[in-house]
């Protein structure tokens, strides 16, 4: 709480500067991206990332909470700002047509960002 009251420090960031640099969890910072990010998979239905960091809470075992910044907000951003990259990643990884099908789940147009970077076979190789 006491993190909160600096000028520009909210709940999320106050979270992971816990986390970090004393090793202690106690909630779950959620982003903007986090939190459109959940509700499009339906982990949670929320208005707002605080919303969305209670409704984690509530279901998620306390031994995952610190691992969900590091695993979400990196890739939520990657998601919304870094879609090239992004496309990439899912096509070298172990498995590929999952990975298409969560991150067309999450808002990207696969098929779209694979035509910008003459991908589409790469794609269809996935998918098959």
């Amino acid at each position: 709480q006491d993190m909160m009251k600096l000028p520009g420090v909210g709940p999320k960031m106050a979270f992971i500067i816990e986390n970090v640099a004393w090793n202690k969890t106690t909630g779950i910072g959620v982003d903007t991206h986090m939190h459109r990010m959940f509700n499009e998979l339906g982990w949670v239905s929320s208005k707002n990332p605080e919303q969305t960091r209670k409704q984690l809470e509530a279901w998620l075992p306390l031994e995952h909470w610190s691992s969900v910044n590091y695993l979400w907000v990196g890739f939520g951003q990657e998601v919304q700002q870094f879609k090239p990259k992004l496309l990439q990643k899912v096509l070298n990884c172990s498995r590929p047509a999952d990975a298409l099908h969560l991150v067309q789940k999450l808002g990207l147009d696969y098929h779209k960002e694979g035509k910008k970077l003459d991908l589409e076979k790469e794609i269809r190789l996935a998918l098959n």
